[in-house]
Order: structure tokens, then C-alpha cells, then sequence
């Protein structure tokens, strides 16, 4: 009989399973973002990112979005560096100055001696039941990408910007990328080097994503914030299923800001 579809076959020896998700499909929301609330399209490939006007949009997502999120609020950036360079844009525009006024900002500290204590601040401002909560700024394969709990009120909505591509040039990735071609072509079978490096990319994304919802009656709303992950069909893939519910990927309209922000507001306001 074929395999249900949540198991794939890699090669005759090796068939992946991927389980459900303990929580309810009605306490999770997933929304792929495409533009920006001045209708620029989100693109956080290498070579755009860091333009002003593409760090602008993505802040003014942020400070939309930070109306409509209750408690606390994570966004996951592609690196470190990025996140300097953001920080230095906002704090030149203002744009940090309103995102402060709307929740307290918090950023993902680089050494991690320094983790802990940061993690505290953010929690208890974000759970606070007298406040209006937190923002707080991580990086993708980061130190806050990866066993840590973001349960409940600590992140009731997490944002990830862009996707974390490995660098294609690293000799050590080409070489492995190499080596998995040699086998498939050999052994016809197993996955090729793209298919590899393309795992890599959302095996943290999915990392990131999963730090909100930590038991059964958790909920939380997910945004993913570039043009790629609505019209990428590997991209969308590789999300897990539980968080696709075995849908498509969203159509160009359900990607606009307007649709996402009613989206997130909407799922707020049925809690």
C-alpha cells in the first residue's frame, strides 16, 4: 500500500516520519507575508536586505503588528550582523523610539554569559499582566533559536525574516553538497547536494518557529515575513505539517499586509 504522505523514502533503506502536533490546528496561525504595509514586496535575499527601504518596510511590519499582538512578541533575523545594522537604521529614523512606546524591546545577547539574564528581562515584562509586553530580537541558529521555551505569554507571536541560506561559497558545504551528488548518482538514490542545502535552510526556520508553541493548550501566531515562502514551492515544503495543515501554498492576495494584519487580529481576538 502507498505511505501516508507524512512518511518520505529517502532511500530503500531509510524512510523519514514526520508526527503531528500536539496542539489544535485553531490554535496556531500561520501567515506567509509578502509586502509590507507600503506595499513593498519583502525581500531579504543577500543582496536587498540591507537597503534602507527594505529595512524600513520590515520595521514598519514590526510596529503594525505590534498593535495587534498581545504580551510577548519574537522576531527571528537572518544574523547578528543584520540585526546591528537594523538597530542602527531605526535608531536613526525613530522607528525604535515607536516600537518602544507600543512594548519594551529586548535584544538576543551576543555573548552567553549574558543569556540568561536577558532571557529574564524579557520574560517578565512580556508576561506581565499589567503590561502591554515585549518585543524581543533573536537571530536564526542563534543562541535563542534552539531550546528555548517561549511558552504561553512569552511569545504569542514570532516573526522570521527572510531565510537563513548558509554561505554557498563555504568550501566546506560545497563539499559536501559534491559528495551527496556523487552518491545519489552512484547509488541512485538518497538526496542531492541542492536538496541538502536546502534542508539546512529550513531545518532553522522551523527551529525558530517551534520555540512558540511548547504544550496542548499553548497558541500563537506565525508570520513569515518574504515574498519566498508564499511563491517558493520547496520553501513552503519544507515547513512542517502540522504548521501547512496540508494546504497549499497562500495565493498572492493572502500574502498582502492588509489580509495578514486582519489575519493576526482576528486570531487575538477569538482567544
Amino acid at each position: 500500500s502507498e505511505p501516508p504522505a507524512s512518511m518520505v523514502r529517502i532511500m530503500s533503506s531509510l524512510t523519514t516520519f514526520t508526527c503531528g502536533h500536539v496542539i489544535p490546528p485553531s490554535n496556531v496561525l500561520l501567515s506567509c507575508l509578502s509586502n509590507g504595509p507600503a506595499s513593498k514586496k519583502l525581500d531579504f535575499r543577500h543582496a536587498s536586505r540591507s537597503t534602507n527601504d527594505m529595512i524600513d518596510e520590515l520595521g514598519r511590519v514590526i510596529l503594525n503588528l505590534c498593535n495587534v499582538v498581545p504580551k510577548g512578541f519574537v522576531v527571528f533575523l537572518p544574523s547578528y550582523d543584520y540585526e546591528s545594522r537594523v538597530f542602527r537604521r531605526w535608531k536613526s529614523t525613530g522607528l525604535l523610539g515607536r516600537m518602544g512606546e507600543k512594548k519594551g524591546v529586548h535584544r538576543e545577547p551576543k555573548n552567553s554569559r549574558d543569556l540568561e539574564a536577558a532571557l529574564a528581562r524579557y520574560s517578565d515584562e512580556a508576561t506581565n499582566a499589567d503590561g502591554a509586553g515585549a518585543l524581543l530580537f533573536s537571530v536564526m541558529g542563534g543562541k535563542m533559536s534552539e531550546g528555548i521555551n517561549f511558552a504561553n505569554d512569552s511569545a504569542r507571536c514570532v516573526l522570521v525574516a527572510g531565510l537563513p541560506y548558509a554561505d554557498i561559497a563555504d568550501p566546506v558545504l560545497q563539499e559536501k553538497m559534491a559528495s551527496l551528488d556523487q552518491e545519489r548518482r552512484s547509488a541512485g538514490a538518497g538526496i542531492t547536494g541542492r536538496a541538502y542545502y536546502q534542508n539546512l535552510c529550513m531545518r532553522t526556520v522551523n527551529q525558530s518557529v517551534g520555540r512558540a508553541i511548547r504544550h496542548a493548550n499553548d497558541y500563537a501566531a506565525i508570520v513569515l515575513a518574504d515574498y519566498r515562502y508564499a511563491n517558493d514551492s520547496r520553501t513552503w515544503g519544507g515547513l512542517p505539517q502540522w504548521l501547512r495543515k496540508g494546504q497549499s501554498a497562500p495565493c498572492k492576495e493572502d500574502a498582502t499586509f492588509g489580509r495578514v494584519l486582519k489575519e493576526v487580529r482576528s486570531f487575538f481576538a477569538d482567544k
